[in-house]
């Protein structure tokens, strides 16, 4: 056999040598691979009851939350009709009572400084008839 053909033979055995170490890598890996593969759906039916789970609770929150808000809701309604009753009450009474307590009170105002100026004028009047009266005394003393 020739030489170049001993070399060709050679690095055909070689290469072949070479793809069955890959070949015998690859199936490792891949049984590996298959391995984790089979845990991890082992573990899925766990992990899916778990989320049923949650999702159970969610749904209950979500139910209570929505009592809760409707409830809410209502009282909601109840305060607003007792504020407006309550707005329309206080219009009414101010109404009723400030407008004619504040006219008695300006009446008494001005009752007050027309009883304050008659009574400044009767002392007035007062003082200048006893400054008259004492004239007339005095002057009727020296006659």
């Amino acid at each position: 056999m020739p030489l170049v053909a001993q070399v060709c033979m050679i690095l055909v055995t070689l290469a072949l040598l070479v793809l069955a170490g890959v070949s015998i890598r690859l199936m490792l890996q891949t049984r590996e691979l298959i391995d984790n593969a089979k845990r991890s759906l082992a573990e899925l039916p766990a992990l899916l009851e778990q989320i049923r789970q949650a999702s159970a609770r969610a749904d209950e929150l979500l139910l209570a939350f929505s009592r809760i808000t409707a409830s809410v809701e209502g009282s909601v309604s109840r305060f607003e009709s007792l504020s407006s009753r309550t707005s329309a009450l206080t219009a009414a009474l101010f109404d009723e009572v400030e407008r004619p307590v504040s006219h008695a009170v300006r009446a008494m105002r001005g009752f007050q400084a027309g009883a304050s100026h008659l009574i400044q004028r009767w002392k007035s009047n007062a003082g200048s008839r006893s400054h008259t009266n004492e004239r007339e005394e005095h002057d009727g003393e020296q006659r």
